[in-house]
């Protein structure tokens, strides 16, 4: 057997984004090296400068990439990676939200962190394994980019844990402070579970391959179209086992149990950058997946598909309801979000690709304000991010209850913020192929998520502050809330400008 490289394909320029970043990460490690240089101040505009400057070539490239219309060629790196404007509009996804958890080192990392520039590395590779994951036209490629950025978020979810000695027993656990023991278990929930949805994962994808003779996404498509003997039961066992895998990273029950726990004992500037980046990266493959790959067994995922989204959205929004850790809330919201976004997976339509593409976008600004919000009103110890921290911030910082209750509003989908139309689009890409009762459901299950989002805003504007309560905040966290109030109120005003540029974006499928 011989290994056949085109060297002809090998798109540097695609990836140079991601090759900015590696390069900007291992920069971070040489820095903290030197002492002078291991403060947080450097480190957070050094990164910054990386990312920004990947994410102004990311724009240059996505304006000339491959698009369904134009009808080029978006395989590179013999079929490994593809190159088109959906991976390239998940790069700016990812980018913008890394940002989150850039602009919040003026509180984090802490002064006694001792690792604070592996903090800064290890957060751009997690924006380097998910742009290669949003690229991936392999299978191989895909599992490889997504280890990437999973190891490097277990460490970062157990960030909090470095204010213990590494030598405590188990009888040290009441002397240790709250979040030396909350980011501990955080940290090794998150990496058993992911190791088990990882080993789910990639057996299906070897019974895939086992199946169809290739680990090529595309081919995969064509090759079930094409061949009848490639609908066999390895094929659908497969396609089973690593919907399994991939359910996990995007929060959908019943493999959605990790998600609050992680949310509320990872550190505030993580927790907010998974909640929207690694479902950003998970639905990127997803939707590769089922949408190029599968769409010949259609008949056969999709009413597991849409129980899965069903049951999804009820339960994160009912769980949401007796939450008062915000933390742990927006946790249960992330999993109905999730479940929302799936239904445009059910309806396996340019429509139902592109709108998932768009709610991405929204959930992004949604997300990135509220987390900013919830990281400037957070205190310490088990009650830092209680929902009763909330009372009276009208009072205290009118501008700042505001933008919250715009995020909560969005959120919960009320017009004319973006939530509503990106809830919108993924219910008329599903009516369009004449899925009305999952419609139905996800209506309902969005007038449930009222009740808790509205509670933020009651605590906010009807009850008096407590006097203990302090936010901390500075120039860049406002501008960030700042930004994200003005794109939702934008894309709002303008969604169906929006959704067009997220319809040519969606992947082409192979002929």
């Amino acid at each position: 057997m011989t290994a056949n490289i085109n060297l002809e394909d090998m798109n540097w320029i695609a990836i140079s984004p991601e090759l900015i970043l590696m390069a900007t990460s291992f920069l971070l490690l040489l820095m903290g090296l030197k002492k002078a240089f291991n403060e947080n101040s450097y480190l957070a505009k050094a990164a910054t400068a990386g990312i920004v400057t990947a994410l102004l070539l990311s724009c240059y490239l996505w304006i000339g990439a491959p698009t369904v219309a134009d009808g080029a060629d978006p395989e590179m790196f013999s079929r490994a990676l593809i190159n088109d404007r959906f991976s390239q509009t998940f790069n700016l996804i990812f980018l913008v939200m890394s940002l989150f958890a850039i602009i919040a080192s003026f509180r984090y990392p802490k002064p006694d962190h001792q690792n604070k520039a592996e903090y800064f590395s290890l957060l751009l590779m997690a924006v380097v394994g998910m742009m290669f994951l949003a690229k991936s036209g392999n299978l191989i490629t895909a599992f490889i980019s997504l280890e990437i950025f999973s190891i490097s978020l277990y460490i970062l979810c157990g960030f909090n844990a470095k204010h213990g000695t590494g030598r405590e027993q188990p009888g040290d656990v009441d002397n240790l402070p709250w979040e030396t023991v909350a980011s501990q278990e955080s940290t090794v929930k998150y990496l058993l579970i992911g190791a088990f949805a990882s080993a789910i994962l990639v057996y299906g994808m070897a019974l895939m391959y086992a199946g169809t003779g290739t680990t090529e996404i595309r081919l995969i498509g064509k090759l079930l179209q094409e061949n009848p003997y490639t609908h066999n039961p390895l094929v659908y066992i497969g396609m089973a086992l690593m919907f399994c895998g991939l359910a996990f990273k995007v929060s959908l029950v019943p493999f959605h149990s990790w998600t609050p726990d992680v949310y509320q004992g990872a550190p505030t500037p993580i927790t907010g950058f998974m909640s929207v980046a690694t479902k950003a990266a998970a639905f990127a493959l997803i939707a590769r997946v089922f949408y190029i790959a599968l769409p010949e067994l259609q008949e056969i995922w999709m009413p597991f598909l849409f129980g899965v989204s069903v049951i999804t959205m009820l339960v994160g929004n009912i769980a949401a309801i007796f939450q008062d850790d915000v933390k742990r809330m927006l946790a249960y919201s992330g999993v109905a979000h999730a479940g929302y976004l799936l239904i445009g997976i059910v309806a396996n339509s340019q429509d139902g690709v592109a709108s998932i593409i768009f709610y991405l976008a929204v959930y992004l600004f949604m997300n990135v304000g509220a987390f900013a919000v919830v990281f400037m009103v957070e205190g310490e110890g088990k009650g830092s991010n209680s929902i009763y921290r909330f009372k009276g911030l009208a009072k205290r910082n009118p501008l700042m209850a505001a933008a919250m209750s715009l995020f909560m509003l969005s959120l919960a989908g009320f017009p004319p913020t973006a939530g509503f139309f990106g809830k919108l689009y993924v219910f008329v890409a599903a009516i369009k192929q004449d899925y009305v009762l999952i419609t139905v459901l996800a209506v309902l299950a969005s007038m449930i998520a009222v009740y808790f989002y509205l509670r933020i805003i009651v605590m906010m504007y009807f009850h008096e502050s407590e006097p203990e309560t302090e936010v901390v905040s500075n120039r860049g966290m406002t501008a960030l809330v700042t930004v994200s109030s003005a794109a939702i109120l934008v894309m709002g005003i303008f969604p169906s400008t929006f959704m067009q540029l997220a319809l040519s974006a969606i992947p082409s499928i192979p002929h």
